[in-house]
């Protein structure tokens, strides 16, 4: 064989270092030369001089003079750094013998393998913004930029982790540090250039992104510190050999390791916990290592239950599959240990305190970055960082007496989270998708995640969990080893952890999920959120420590009927069997986590994530099934779904019940003692807690009746609005920003649309809280989610005298509901209606809703009705839309007849007068306005309410020729407050009671009187005695 052609590998690197800077160097300079220096410049908020440093994105592709010779150098730039990618990844795989000093630590080629993959892919992520514009396609540019900022972290991390010289790692670090502290006030900048809109702030971006450049470049170019013994070369093989190249082959090999490398996955497993220094620790300490834990457990549940609301919210806003639900992946990490290398790795001390840091830092401190998807891709590294960290642990332990301790911790955390979103008005104060406006305590959470973490970091060794003795001496020996689960009770245990922990999310993440499964309206005959929720809290944290033997067939069948009793029953019997599940549901978890790590844990571990994935997109289907595909097979389904989690759960405890588990003298003295202080820390936490929550639960029930906006006058006012699950365009929740609008247009009567939260995938949430709270209403919650709806809620200032609740004909799309309520507004009843039709597609199933709404109304004719519903369908379209259905048959007034922009929402009256109406634009708090706002006046006691015809019931008057208290606030008028304003006119429009209303001089100088006296009529400020 001849070697045609020898080269030093490092010129590899030489030439991608220069080739990649010439480019950005070039696009810089022309960009300059060409005279486009200010046009580059340019943003949307300001312009040269304000701005004078162009952005990266718009100096290598907004303008064809840069564009073109940037784009041709980057092309050049590709084959020196694909060959760097290749090499590199050889060198991390087989170091030389000559830069492993001794005691060196050995290749891992599965993160080598990894930091391969993660390489490439942030490579083909580069193309994607360098050759996909910000200006022809600025949204998948900005997606492949975003995905490529991300992707370098953990390829900076990977690369210098792998150098087999500690000097050259520490070399590498150092720009992953510059990187590393860049992109805080990167983010910081752009938030204020794109969302406080500060002028010159993107200026200071723009330097820090091209810092970016800079630190990538300098971090890839260190690499010709690992390549100075490597040549590239190529070899005719057909050719005589004249060299030592005889044994190359014309095969894809690769290099063996030296027999003196033998794998460390092949050797014996030391568990680090051993190498302590055999003194105890002080109880003290131990009670500061479990504090620790539980707020691990804290932060795990915050960013697994954050992962599943952020994800849908592509869904929610296309009402489709939207890709996003591939994210549910990040909670396979158990088939990472099917890897031995990975296996090693995963259960290793470094790892644990990665995976915590990962957890902590970026799950949760996502929280600043504006982009939805930015926070997508941290939450699913958080996710995976997580389960990684616990199941870490818990394949260390073993099925060791310690795995009690780890589920009790990780439980008390569940109940910790479900008292912070209770204190927080259902939002946990540390998800990623709030920020301090939404309600957010994202800073305090850090800080606590930091100092949870350094108490980890400086633990001492005696206070981790240990494994059981494998190697025992004497008599003992054969007492410590256990027989192994045999593969049916793997299996069972698998696919039962699986479904626990969906049904754990599902239940156990928030305390008024089971009551929302209850509720049935007014008057109230069962549960209520103040103070029922303390109850719940409680029963979540008592099971922790109340079940000696939870995973007895005995306790699964109770379990099973109180899922059962919760699901077929309403009001107090469905909350007794809620009560029975939660607390069912908390008991397990301990025991079950303890068998489930004695099994074999890619397997195990793995197998449940995935069941607990499929668990959740099926329970989603039951109500989004009409924008998935074969959804119809389980619409509805609710108790099929329920049914096959109970039963598999309970078939994974019987397996486990049954486990020979390490006890006894198989288990380290440590063990004994660590189990024994943590199980009475826990069981007193829990019964302080408890009481704790319900205490705090009874102080939470109202002690004033809601106020109206005019008690002394006989008006009200009443909106509807489609919220679209509580999520802005930003992904933020938006209960608090709703709550600003609605109390300043000083709405009384509310229907909310699409408010069916309580369901994992919008994070068991209760958006009437914020409102109901701290403005004051009265709340019916409407259908609950086992009634397969989006939701619908009615908020009123007014008491709810009765209120039913409707499942409206839906034989082709989504099942349809409706709240019908009598409310006490100025001691007259008045129904109002609250509905939700279905979509466009299915003409048939909102003709059938309207209908059933018209009957419903026309039943009670002759009371004062106000309808507030969602039915698509155009002013004045004829049958079988529903529009003509609802007007003619439910025999109602349409609050506008001229508003001719309406398709969904829209608004009725009858036996009132209405003196206003206006449609508010909702920024960007949801894609349909707080879309109508009408005010109405009720007649006088006794007197029949009566338009003659359509020029009284329409007759337009100006804002100065109704008193004040009929009028709505100025303040929405022109461009608004908050991106909050009037739309389709200028102002709300006004109109007078005809005249035999004796009521057009009621309310002038704030007056409440309706006598005759009152009854004057002010006409352009001229005075009329009618």
């Amino acid at each position: 064989m001849t070697v045609l052609l020898a080269f030093p590998a490092k010129w590899v690197t030489h030439a991608h270092t220069f080739t990649a800077a010439l480019a950005f160097a070039t696009a810089l300079f022309l960009g300059w030369a060409a005279g486009l220096w200010k046009k580059l410049c340019a943003n949307s908020v300001a312009r040269w001089p304000v701005e004078w440093f162009p952005s990266v994105s718009a100096t290598i592709g907004d303008h064809v003079p840069t564009r073109a010779p940037f784009q041709i150098l980057i092309a050049l730039c590709a084959t020196p750094r694909f060959l760097l990618l290749i090499v590199q990844w050889l060198v991390h795989r087989n170091p030389s013998l000559e830069s492993r000093p001794s005691g060196a630590r050995r290749p891992n080629t599965a993160l080598a393998d990894v930091e391969f993959i993660v390489g490439i892919v942030r490579t083909i992520c580069c193309g994607g913004w360098v050759y996909v514009t910000s200006r022809d396609q600025p949204d998948v540019h900005d997606f492949f930029m975003i995905l490529y900022l991300l992707l370098t972290v953990p390829w900076m991390y990977l690369s210098a982790s792998n150098c087999a010289s500690a000097a050259t790692a520490s070399r590498r670090r150092l720009p992953m540090y510059g990187y590393l502290c860049t992109i805080p006030p990167l983010m910081w900048m752009y938030y204020r250039h794109s969302s406080l809109k500060i002028k010159g702030a993107y200026t200071y971006y723009s330097i820090l992104e091209w810092s970016l450049v800079f630190w990538d470049l300098a971090f890839d170019s260190l690499s010709t510190l690992e390549l100075g013994h490597l040549q590239i070369a190529f070899v005719d093989s057909s050719s005589p050999s004249t060299d030592n190249l005889s044994s190359v082959t014309t095969t894809f090999t690769f290099a063996k390791q030296p027999s003196e490398l033998k794998s460390s996955a092949d050797e014996p497993l030391v568990d680090w916990t051993n190498h302590g220094n055999g003194r105890p620790s002080s109880s003290l300490r131990l009670g500061l290592a479990w504090i620790s834990d539980v707020y691990f457990g804290i932060c795990f549940w915050t960013v697994f239950t954050g992962l599943s609301f952020q994800l849908f919210y592509w869904s929610v806003w296309k009402l489709a599959l939207a890709g996003s639900e591939l994210a549910l992946m990040g909670n396979l990490a158990g088939y990472l240990f099917h890897s031995k290398s990975a296996f090693r790795y995963l259960v290793s001390r470094h790892a644990q305190v990665t995976h915590r840091s990962i957890t902590i830092f970026l799950g949760m401190g996502c929280y600043f970055l504006p982009w939805p998807f930015a926070r997508l891709v941290c939450l699913v590294v958080g996710t995976w960082a997580g389960w990684s960290a616990l199941l870490g642990t818990w394949v260390r332990v073993k099925g060791s007496e310690e795995m009690v301790a780890e589920g009790q911790t990780l439980g008390l955390g569940i109940a910790i989270t479900m008292l912070l979103k209770y204190v927080n008005y259902s939002n946990n104060p540390f998800w990623s998708l709030l920020n301090g406006s939404s309600g957010g305590w994202n800073k305090t959470g850090l800080v606590l995640g930091a100092i949870s973490l350094a108490e980890y970091v400086y633990r001492p060794l005696d206070l981790h969990p240990a494994p059981p003795l494998l190697e025992a001496s004497g008599k003992d020996k054969g007492q410590a080893k256990s027989t192994p689960p045999t593969a049916l009770q793997t299996r069972l245990m698998s696919l039962g952890l699986g479904t626990a922990i969906h049904l754990i999310q599902t239940f156990l993440m928030d305390a008024g999920t089971v009551i929302s499964w209850t509720w049935t309206g007014y008057p109230i005959k069962g549960p209520t959120l103040h103070p029922q929720a303390g109850f719940i809290i409680a029963a979540t944290a008592l099971g922790l420590v109340s079940i000696p033997n939870a995973l007895h067939p005995a306790w699964s069948t109770i379990g099973c009927l109180g899922a059962l009793a919760l699901y077929a029953f309403p009001d107090w019997t469905g909350f007794y069997g809620g009560v029975v599940l939660t607390y069912y549901l908390s008991s397990i978890l301990p025991p079950y986590v303890r068998a489930a790590s004695a099994c074999s844990p890619a397997t195990t571990f793995g197998n449940a994530l995935l069941a607990y994935i499929v668990f959740d997109v099926v329970s989603v289907v039951t109500a989004a099934y009409a924008f998935v595909p074969m959804g119809w097979l389980l619409r509805e389904r609710t108790d099929v779904v329920l049914g096959a989690c109970m039963l598999t759960t309970a078939a994974g405890a019987w397996a486990g019940y049954s486990f020979d588990l390490p006890s006894g003298s198989s288990l380290p003295r440590r063990t004994h003692r660590r189990t024994k202080v943590v199980q009475r820390f826990t069981l007193i936490s829990a019964g302080l807690f408890s009481l704790l929550s319900i205490l705090y639960s009874f102080s939470r029930i109202p002690v004033e009746a809601p106020v109206p906006y005019y008690p002394e006058h006989r008006i009200f006012s009443a909106g509807i609005w489609t919220v679209h699950f509580g999520v802005d365009k930003d992904g933020r929740d938006s209960q608090r920003r709703m709550r600003d609008l609605v109390q300043e247009m000083e709405v009384d009567v509310l229907g909310l649309l699409e408010t069916d939260l309580h369901r994992f995938v919008y994070g068991n949430r209760d958006l009437t809280r914020v409102m109901a709270e701290e403005l004051g209403y009265y709340v019916d919650l409407g259908p609950g989610p086992n009634k397969h709806t989006w939701g619908a809620v009615l908020l009123s200032k007014f008491p709810i005298l009765n209120s039913t609740h409707h499942l409206l004909p839906s034989p082709d799309g989504e099942l349809a509901p409706a709240i019908y309520a009598t409310l006490d507004i100025h001691g007259e009843h008045v129904n109002v209606m609250v509905s939700h039709n279905g979509q466009e597609e299915d003409l048939r199933d909102r003709t059938l809703q309207t209908t059933e709404l018209a009957r419903l109304l026309r039943e009670t004719a002759d009371k004062p009705t106000v309808f507030i519903g969602y039915l698509v369908t155009r002013t004045g379209d004829r049958r079988p839309w529903p529009y003509q259905i609802l007007m003619e048959d439910g025999r109602m007034w349409d609050i506008e007849i001229d508003d001719r922009w309406r398709w969904c929402e829209y608004m009725a009256f009858r036996n009132m007068w209405r003196v206003a109406y206006a449609r508010v634009h909702e920024s960007d708090i949801s894609d349909t306005e707080l879309q109508k706002v009408g005010k109405f006046l009720l007649g006088k006691p006794g007197q029949k309410v009566i338009y003659e015809d359509n020029q009284q019931l329409y007759w337009h008057v100006g804002e100065g020729d109704i008193p004040e208290p009929w009028r709505l606030p100025s303040q929405f008028r022109g461009k608004g407050v908050r991106g909050h304003r009037y739309v389709v006119w200028d102002g709300p429009l006004y109109y007078l009671p005809p005249k035999h209303s004796e009521l057009r001089g009621y309310g002038w100088d704030w007056s409440t009187a309706l006598d005759k006296t009152a009854t004057i009529e002010r006409i352009g400020g001229v005075i009329i005695d009618p």
